[in-house]
């Protein structure tokens, strides 16, 4: 019953937040000095093509009639129509969002198979040279740029090593020989499904720079929070009782400590999920990765509204529900956490 009333507060929080932005959206939408219509039209359109096309969009409206059709279209699911290719949005983020699900998800397994151990033990051996080294390279992870960061792995790994592509999530020679069968939008997963492991080695070649350069933050902050944790855990008294029992440093370590510690990383893991979504556009830039970052960029260039708006709502749904997941996974965890 606890955890319902838990449950349900959370979701309370989430669907206002929710409204908010889709309220705040529509509003910047109108009061940006422009004129829709204009852009939708192209470049010197007539006057009576601008009228046209207002009554087509539905802007001649109230903008309380504009907002109620505005939120039937996206309780039906429909996030409108791009103003400069004329084509519908939710057929474009179909084919951009996987892509950068791909990279955001490869970033933060990343962070995560290499993060909690490295806390883990700059944890259990304070002030060492380990912990020391463990350190840097966590706050560099956090404090360095990501645009700077891609800049130079691509300067190393491809110009000078030689070992990794440049950019782009296939290379030309694999979509024309291996082509992959899109199914989920997913290249690994796609590829695998269909055997198709020339191409699967590829894009898993394609993939590994982008996804380096974007773990670096959730990576030093997964080993920061972890290392604090366990730092906070291991002094305390049943962590004492464990050494005197007899406990070998592994079991101590790994099942006794990371099991109280993990819970903070898992929180920063989640937000730097959601994070990594906003932080992979500049990475896409540069890597010319299909993805909604290299979308929204255009649509910024191009000034159009409603895909800026739309990638802007589709962020925040999924900021909010891996919030709320996180939220969720944490009072399962932590009985104590129901109580907040």
């Amino acid at each position: 019953m606890v955890y319902l009333s838990f449950l349900l507060r959370r979701m309370g929080l989430s669907v206002f937040v929710l409204v908010g932005v889709l309220i705040l959206t529509f509003i910047v939408s109108r009061v940006i000095p422009s004129n829709p219509a204009a852009l939708y039209a192209g470049a010197r359109p007539r006057p009576e093509q601008v009228e046209e096309i207002e009554k087509k969009l539905g802007l001649d409206k109230p903008l309380t009639e504009q907002f109620r059709v505005y939120l039937a279209d996206l309780l039906d699911g429909d996030l409108g129509e791009s103003y400069h290719s004329r084509r519908s949005i939710n057929t474009d983020l179909s084919i951009f969002l996987p892509a950068t699900l791909e990279l955001v998800i490869a970033a933060v397994v990343i962070a995560l198979v290499f993060g909690i151990p490295i806390g883990t033990l700059a944890g259990a051996y304070p002030r060492s040279p380990f912990d020391y080294a463990t350190r840097f390279v966590a706050i560099a992870g956090v404090s360095v740029p990501s645009f700077w960061l891609a800049l130079i792995a691509q300067s190393v790994f491809f110009s000078q090593l030689g070992w990794l592509p440049l950019g782009s999530r296939i290379s030309r020679d694999a979509t024309l020989f291996y082509p992959i069968a899109a199914q989920t939008g997913f290249y690994l997963i796609d590829a695998a499904i269909s055997g198709n492991w020339d191409a699967w080695f590829d894009a898993l070649h394609h993939l590994i720079l982008p996804a380096l350069v974007l773990s670096a933050y959730p990576l030093g902050v997964t080993i920061r929070m972890t290392q604090a944790s366990m730092l906070e855990v291991l002094s305390e008294t049943y962590i004492t009782a464990a050494r005197a029992a007899g406990l070998s440093r592994p079991v101590i370590l790994f099942k006794l400590a990371l099991k109280n510690a993990i819970m903070p990383a898992l929180t920063v893991v989640g937000l730097s999920f959601a994070y990594s979504i906003t932080g992979a556009f500049l990475v896409e830039v540069i890597f010319s990765w299909p993805g909604v970052g290299k979308y929204v960029t255009e649509a910024v260039l191009n000034v159009d509204f409603p895909v800026i708006i739309a990638v802007t709502l589709v962020v925040t749904v999924f900021y909010i529900g891996v919030n709320l997941a996180v939220d969720l996974i944490q009072a399962l965890l932590d009985p104590r956490v129901r109580l907040i």
